[in-house]
């Protein structure tokens, strides 16, 4: 259970097999290469056709268990391989060697460390251009966080921590993750504008930046080109890996499309 992204950069990957799809697909290879790695670990040397797990299906009477096998999934997921030529030159590929690096998942539940990491990485002070924007945007928008805070009540599902981060900056502002949370992943799609307000907030483009830039299409292309985060670990690479896509999206002028 997580959270689902694409770059919508349109592609013959994307035309031949629809992005549901790709995500599935996605989904059936990472599962089976798990799922055969810990077999192996264990010391269990079956072929893939013997080793089997069961899997919940969503059907419309309900849900569903089945066995399914590694070497069933592996199949399925064989269908990503005509296409990966594509995904080589593609600029929205973020240079995956498998291909379809515009594709990304984030898994719940979001651990504290990658909640703080996130948190760590917004404007220190508002007199800042992404201050200023974080700010305008917080209260034009309405983001209350009220969504994520439910989710927190509810179980350990989504966060592992309880409790939201609360920042207080002068002139009586103040800011949850809730409320990040909410910019981030409940807003439905962000289109390229919102994009590259995240990037801004979360500090792939400076937070200093000359507003001007902002305004204008082919500096702001160019800043973006070097937008970036360091190759992180676990999920920490999870959230970094959202947060180049954001930028990805604004260079390329597309949505991020978001489900989860």
């Amino acid at each position: 259970m997580g959270v689902d992204t694409v770059v919508d950069l349109d592609c013959e990957p994307k035309r031949a097999l629809g992005i549901e799809a790709i995500v599935q697909l996605l989904k059936d290879r990472d599962r089976a290469n798990m799922v055969l790695g810990h077999a192996r670990a264990a010391g269990d040397n079956r072929p893939p056709e013997q080793i089997t797990f069961r899997v919940v299906l969503q059907r419309p009477t309900g849900p569903e268990e089945s066995d399914v096998s590694v070497a069933d999934l592996m199949r399925r997921a064989n269908a990503l391989a005509p296409h990966v030529g594509h995904c080589r030159s593609c600029i929205a590929n973020a240079g995956s060697k498998e291909g379809y690096g515009c594709v990304g998942y984030l898994s719940y539940p979001i651990r504290a460390e990658t909640e703080r990491w996130l948190w760590s990485r917004l404007p220190a002070s508002l007199d800042t251009t992404a201050g200023r924007f974080l700010q305008r945007a917080i209260e034009d928008f309405g983001w209350d966080g009220a969504q994520a805070a439910a989710m927190r009540r509810g179980s350990d599902t989504f966060f592992e921590s309880k409790t939201a981060l609360v920042g207080s900056y002068p002139g009586g502002f103040t800011l949850t993750s809730d409320q990040v949370f909410h910019m981030l992943f409940h807003v439905g799609h962000l289109g390229d504008t919102h994009a590259f307000m995240v990037a801004l907030f979360f500090g792939l483009v400076p937070h200093d930046i000359d507003p001007g830039i902002l305004s204008d299409a082919n500096r702001r292309a160019q800043v973006l080109a070097f937008a970036n985060v360091p190759p992180m670990q676990g999920q920490l690479e999870e959230m970094a890996a959202f947060l180049r896509s954001c930028a990805s999206a604004a260079r390329f002028g597309v949505e991020l499309l978001v489900d989860g």
